[in-house]
């Protein structure tokens, strides 16, 4: 109970999708593979190869690269993957299920989701941002099929930070509250402010 005595049904992070415990735990552990296979062959296999007396520089080549483009195609199809979208509520909605339906289905253009994606070793990272700043696209492939203007942002993170994400990639998974409606009410309000002409920059 709150001071007011008021149950708070809802958390301040309502959880809106989830892309599955097994896909995720999967491409977590691929990548993670991926990482150890390419060290071990460019680590021990490629310099035994490359001394070798009986075998051509060619076949160290050979051997680092199998080990390096699997791990790059792995992190290239991965990167977009998102696994968790929480959306943040105002105090005034949590408290019932009623008000928090009446809240997504006319969602502010302030209302704020978390994105979690996994970084190149799989561990969560979590990006804040309105919903009106993510637009639908179609890149890498079909992989990525909602992005984000990160300009103004890459500009004011320190450079060891690394950019901000960019592409984000919901497929499949399913929402976690009232039957899954809270998440459909996102994905139409990203839709309603791609129908008014609303840009964000597409390159890489």
């Amino acid at each position: 109970l709150c001071k007011s005595n008021t149950l708070i049904v809802f958390p301040e992070r309502l959880l809106v999708y989830h892309a599955g415990t097994g896909r995720t735990v999967f491409l977590g552990a691929l990548k993670v593979t991926t990482i150890f296979i390419a060290t071990f062959f460019c680590a021990v296999l490629g310099p035994t190869y490359f001394y070798a007396e009986n075998e051509p520089p060619w076949v160290s080549i050979t051997v680092i690269l199998s080990g390096i483009i699997p791990m790059i195609s792995v992190i290239y199809i991965t990167s977009p993957f998102v696994t968790y979208i929480h959306l943040r509520l105002p105090p005034f909605v949590r408290n019932s299920p009623e008000l928090l339906k009446r809240f997504t289905k006319t969602l502010p253009r302030d209302a704020q989701i978390d994105v979690t994606t996994m970084n190149v070793l799989g561990k969560p990272r979590v990006a804040r941002m309105k919903i009106q700043d993510l637009a639908a696209a179609n890149e890498r492939f079909g992989l990525v099929n909602y992005v984000r203007d990160t300009r103004a942002i890459d500009g004011r993170r320190r450079w060891w930070m690394g950019r901000a994400v960019r592409q984000f990639g919901v497929h499949g998974g399913k929402g976690s509250v009232v039957g899954g409606e809270a998440w459909k009410d996102v994905q139409a309000a990203i839709a309603k402010r791609g129908e008014k002409g609303v840009r964000v920059n597409t390159s890489s």
